[in-house]
């Protein structure tokens, strides 16, 4: 796979674990991600500790929350990007 390719995907995988957790919170059910006492919220999508209260109804808010589904993005990207090189420096 190219760079590109890695890092699209990544991006993609991003968006998508982002926008699944928005959606449980706007139907108010994001209780479904704790196990035990871990907040998989903060496990899957770390930059969500940013959201403010009114993360779907202020300017503010929804601001902030499009910065934050952007740094997941980007860390999913590196992520992606780094399991690229260090399964290209094992394949070596």
């Amino acid at each position: 796979m190219t760079t590109r390719v890695v890092l699209s995907v990544g991006a993609i995988v991003g968006l998508l674990v982002s926008s699944a957790v928005l959606a449980l919170m706007w139907f108010g059910v994001s209780g479904v991600l704790y196990v035990g006492h871990t907040d998989l919220m903060r496990i899957f999508w770390p930059s969500s500790v940013i959201l403010t209260i009114g993360w779907r109804t202020t300017l503010h808010g929804i601001g902030m929350t499009a910065v934050s589904v952007a740094l997941n993005c980007l860390l999913y990207m590196a992520v992606a990007y780094a399991l690229r090189r260090v399964a290209l420096t094992v394949g070596s």
